[in-house]
C-alpha cells in the first residue's frame, strides 16, 4: 500500500532533520586538521592531506549548508543584492550579502511549506490550522527584515546617545590645537560603541589615501543615524567655508542635547497613554475581581444561611 504524499514528505523531512543533527552531534568538537595544524602548520599541508584530516563538518555540512544558501540567493537580482548590503553595513553586521538573502529565501519559501505540510497533515482543516499557514507566510517573509530594521535602529540609538560627549571631547581636542583627524582619533579611543567603530573606519579610510571630505561624508551616510549625519554635513559645510569647526561642534552638542531632553520628554507624555490598555485590561480585571469575589462569596452564605431548609 502506497503512502499518501504528504506522510511522505513529512517522513522524508523529519529523517532528513534527524540525520543532520546525529551527524552534527557525533562530529568531534575538533578536528583532526585542527589537531594536526596545532604542530604542523596549515600552510605546509598539502590540500589533499588537510582535506583528509577534516571532519564531516568541515567537509560535508558546511560545504553543503554554502551550498543551499549560495542556491537560495542566486534568484535575488543585483539591485536587492546592493541594498542588502548597504542594510547589513548600516546594521553594522558582518553577514556577507549572499548569507543574508539566502537564510531570507529559505524562510521565505520554507515556513510556508511547512505550514501547508502541516495543514495537510491535520487532517480535516480547521480555523488554527489556516491561521497557523497565515502566520507562516507571513513571518516567513517579514522575520528577516524585522530583525534587520531592529538592529539598525538599535545600532542608530546607541550611535546618539553616545554623540553628545564626543562632540564635547572633539571640542576640547580642537580647542586645545589638536586637528579633526587627531580629534576624531582621540574620540575613538577614549569611547567605544559603534560610533568608535565608524570612527576609525573613516579613518582607516583616511590613512590610506581616500579625501578627508569623503570619508566624513560617508561617515554620517552609511549608518542612517540622523545626529551624526548631521554632524558630518556641518564639519564639511565649516572646513569649506572656513568656519571655526570647535564653534560649530559646540553648537551641535548643545542642540543634540536639546533633542535628548524633548525626546525624553515626549516619552515621557507617552507613557500614560499607553498604559490605559494595561490598566483596562489586565489591572482593573484584577482588582475587580479581589474586590468583588469576597463581597459575592459573604452573599452567597448569607442567602444560603437565610433559605429554610
Amino acid at each position: 500500500m502506497l503512502l499518501p504524499l504528504p506522510l511522505l514528505l513529512v517522513g522524508l523531512g523529519v529523517f532528513g532533520i534527524t540525520a543532520f543533527i546525529a551527524l552534527a552531534l557525533t562530529a568531534p568538537a575538533e578536528s583532526a586538521a585542527a589537531r594536526v595544524a596545532t604542530y604542523i602548520p596549515e600552510r605546509r599541508l598539502s590540500p589533499g592531506t588537510y582535506i583528509q584530516y577534516q571532519g564531516m563538518r568541515q567537509r560535508l555540512l558546511a560545504p553543503l549548508f554554502r551550498r543551499v544558501i549560495e542556491l537560495a540567493a542566486s534568484t535575488a537580482p543585483q539591485r536587492v543584492r546592493k541594498a542588502a548590503a548597504s542594510e547589513l553595513i548600516m546594521a553594522g553586521s558582518t553577514m556577507s550579502p549572499t548569507v543574508f538573502l539566502g537564510i531570507r529565501g529559505l524562510l521565505m519559501f520554507g515556513l510556508p511549506v511547512l505550514g501547508a505540510l502541516y495543514v495537510l497533515t491535520a487532517g480535516e482543516p480547521e480555523l488554527s490550522h489556516w491561521l497557523v499557514l497565515l502566520l507562516s507566510v507571513m513571518w516567513g517573509r517579514r522575520l528577516p527584515t524585522l530583525w534587520l530594521k531592529r538592529r539598525t535602529r538599535k545600532r542608530q540609538r546607541a550611535i546618539d546617545r553616545r554623540l553628545p560627549y564626543s562632540l564635547d571631547l572633539m571640542v576640547a581636542c580642537l580647542e586645545g590645537g589638536l586637528s579633526l583627524d587627531a580629534s576624531l582619533a582621540k574620540v575613538a579611543e577614549q569611547s567605544e560603541g559603534p560610533l568608535a567603530e565608524e570612527i576609525r573606519r573613516a579613518l582607516h579610510e583616511m590613512a590610506l589615501g581616500r579625501p578627508a571630505e569623503d570619508a566624513i561624508r560617508d561617515l554620517g551616510a552609511r549608518n542612517g543615524a540622523p545626529e551624526l549625519k548631521r554632524l558630518t554635513e556641518n564639519i564639511v559645510q565649516a572646513e569649506r567655508m572656513g568656519i571655526s569647526i570647535a564653534d560649530t561642534l559646540r553648537q551641535l552638542a548643545h542642540d543634540s542635547r536639546v533633542r535628548r531632553r524633548q525626546h525624553a520628554e515626549e516619552m515621557a507624555r507617552k507613557a500614560p497613554i499607553k498604559m490605559v490598555p494595561v490598566l483596562i485590561f489586565c489591572v482593573l480585571p484584577a482588582l475587580g475581581i479581589v474586590v468583588m469575589v469576597p463581597a459575592a462569596i459573604l452573599l452567597v452564605r448569607t442567602l444560603a444561611q437565610a433559605t429554610p431548609q
